[in-house]
């Protein structure tokens, strides 16, 4: 009851107490490719704004805050490619417009999940601690890929509940939503921190099972994220997040034949169509994956139309700009491997995987251009 109350009925204290959460944040936090991630701007100990930044560099979202560390004036989130994705016009932590743009530039309306952001933005103008409108804020913002904004609700009401709270609380799946959140943050230590704290609670969730084993494959921990990701599908033989993950794991294993077996029961399943829309940011998406095997099965005209139909869904895809690079040079389109190379290069495909690939690759073909 007392958990209920809490979530159900009554604003807590003020909601400038979110500054606290920020006070021990270091001014900057990195990718593990040694990009920065996060710029935080401080005055006093008193955080006045931030920016993140995407793995390749490129600006992600920008933030203002005042005095009292309230969200404030306008603040802005991009696509991967520099063009705007969501406009924000703040008042002390009030949204007073949002607006939301195709990476074509088109005002979005009436998509579900927006509508319900407005929904919650507005409740919480009015009740600004209620904690049931702050995860499902929280909730709605990951699901579109704002992992801050989702870990700055995630993390308020942690401060709010304790464990015993949380476990017996209807909002208990707010471990697995952390884990998820920071591993797309590439905070992994606290990713793992999370994802077993929601294994503790829900041992037999498939989506859990499987967000630790996507997870353990970002860490190149194959052997422990097959165990979870076969446990997944004990649960659930047609979890296609579950075969995607599979997918990827035997490509980075060099098992082609294997991970095409995978990609097909993904694609197989049309709801894993719109997986990229829901991570803008991640560039290893179906197409991107199973043009890679193709190119890699010796398939390569079946590689190129995956492949640009990853680059239609996100332009500035340096992987698939350097998988589709490979595909001509060994069909000897030097001209377009040129090209696509240099899209690889402009979108930071070296920098974002730890390689010096797409400029061995500009040196040994093109040195003299």
């Amino acid at each position: 009851m007392i958990v209920r109350f809490l979530l159900f009925l009554i604003p807590l204290l003020g909601y400038s107490q979110r500054a606290k959460l920020y006070k021990d944040l270091p001014i900057k936090s990195y990718y593990k490719n040694g990009n920065i991630r996060v710029v935080r701007n401080f005055n006093s100990g008193k955080l006045l704004g931030y920016k993140t930044f995407y793995r390749s560099g490129a600006i992600q979202s920008n933030y203002v805050f005042n005095s009292k560390g309230h969200h404030d004036s306008i603040a802005n989130f991009y696509y991967p490619n520099g063009k705007v994705k969501t406009v924000w016009k703040y008042k002390n932590n009030i949204v007073k417009k949002r607006i939301d743009y195709t990476l074509k530039g088109e005002v979005i309306k009436g998509k579900k999940d927006y509508k319900r952001l407005r929904e919650c933005n507005d409740y919480l103008s009015h009740y600004r601690n209620n904690l049931k409108y702050t995860f499902l804020r929280a909730k709605l913002n990951s699901n579109l890929g704002f992992y801050d904004e989702a870990l700055e609700d995630f993390n308020f009401i942690l401060s709010k509940l304790s464990p015993s709270q949380i476990k017996r609380s209807a909002q208990r799946s707010i471990y697995h939503s952390m884990a998820i959140d920071y591993t797309y943050t590439e905070d992994y230590e606290k990713a793992l921190m999370y994802g077993f704290k929601a294994l503790a609670i829900q041992n037999d969730n498939q989506a859990v099972l499987n967000n630790l084993g996507w997870l353990l494959l970002r860490i190149k921990d194959y052997d422990l994220a097959l165990t979870f990701l076969d446990k997944c599908h004990e649960i659930n033989p047609k979890n296609y997040y579950a075969f995607f993950n599979k997918a990827k794991i035997y490509l980075e294993k060099g098992n082609y034949q294997k991970a095409l077996g995978f990609i097909e029961k993904t694609i197989l399943d049309e709801r894993s169509h719109k997986l990229s829309r829901k991570n803008i940011s991640e560039e290893k998406t179906i197409w991107a994956t199973r043009g890679e095997i193709y190119y890699r099965l010796g398939r390569l005209e079946e590689g190129i139309i995956d492949l640009q139909k990853a680059l239609e869904e996100n332009p500035a895809n340096s992987y698939a700009y350097r998988c589709l690079a490979l595909i001509y040079i060994d069909n000897n389109q030097l001209n377009k491997a040129y090209i696509t190379l240099l899209k690889a290069e402009e979108y930071k495909y070296d920098k974002i995987y730890e390689t010096n690939e797409v400029k061995e690759l500009l040196s040994r073909y093109y040195t003299s251009k």
